[in-house]
């Protein structure tokens, strides 16, 4: 203060200091205030990933209801394989990621149960090998996308597929590739691989036009027209049951974007946000 003028006024450097320390009130009001967007979801942003069957099917629709319900909240989707998901994660360009390939004690993850899934083998109709199994084959109507609802049909001997082609996943980076050449050993036989594909989607329509059986996720046939293409058939084996789950990176604050889309989700969230 200058004591020498009555009243007192404030001197150049009081003058400064008033003004940082209301820059500084400011800027924690906006702080808070921004944060309290956030926990109210009227701000921020979301970045969720998954294989391109999660981002084609699955994560739209969460999306969308989403959206609807949040308008604010600024979504980015990203596809990728699994070791562009984790890559992600690890630099935290992405929030969450949707995948089957995941362990829940992954020390690197935080992982929320989405739900379990059935692999099944899907021949194209033409193969002669349907006729002489025609007591194992799906009903259509079973593909309600209820996965790990009983199948009102044993489960095929997979050993008789010993001899004709498969359309495989490729084992690198995919899980049903690896799953599908494991119930094929767990049977007696290496598969004769006519084509190796990247994605599940671009395997299911090869497979469709003939080139050779494919091992398939059971949901599929809730979103692509295709199954009057394939005779369809349970599997025995326990590789054929999988978990799906989101992931986050260990350790890091579920923020409540990231909690409210997971349980629209119908994942598992503990009721802090963080793994139990």
């Amino acid at each position: 203060f200058d004591r020498s003028t009555v009243p007192l006024t404030l001197t150049r450097e009081g003058e400064f200091y008033i003004q940082t320390i209301k820059k500084i009130m400011l800027l924690e009001k906006n702080l808070k205030d921004y944060f309290q967007d956030i926990q109210s979801l009227n701000t921020g942003n979301l970045s969720v990933g998954g294989s391109s069957f999660f981002c084609s099917f699955i994560l739209p629709e969460i999306i969308g209801k989403f959206r609807m319900l949040y308008p604010n909240i600024s979504i980015n989707l990203q596809e990728g394989n699994m070791k562009e998901l984790r890559e992600g994660i690890e630099e935290e360009t992405l929030d969450l990621f949707i995948e089957t390939a995941v362990k829940q004690d992954d020390p690197t993850l935080e992982t929320f149960f989405y739900r379990t899934e059935t692999i099944i083998l899907a021949v194209p109709v033409n193969y002669p090998i349907n006729q002489r199994l025609q007591s194992y084959q799906l009903p259509q109507e079973t593909l309600d996308g209820k996965s790990g609802s009983p199948h009102p049909v044993p489960p095929v001997p997979l050993g008789a597929f010993r001899d004709i082609p498969f359309v495989m996943l490729k084992k690198e980076g995919n899980d049903l590739g690896v799953r599908g050449a494991a119930m094929c050993g767990e049977a007696g036989f290496s598969p004769k691989v006519a084509m190796s594909t990247d994605q599940v989607l671009t395997a299911a329509n090869i497979a469709a036009n003939g080139m050779g059986a494919v091992f398939l996720r059971g949901d599929l046939f809730r979103y692509t027209p295709i199954q009057d293409r394939f005779c369809l058939y349970a599997l025995a084996s326990k590789l054929a049951q999988r978990n799906i789950f989101f992931a986050a990176k260990k350790g890091r604050y579920i923020n409540n974007a990231m909690k409210t889309f997971l349980r629209m989700a119908g994942a598992e969230v503990p009721q802090d946000g963080r793994k139990a």
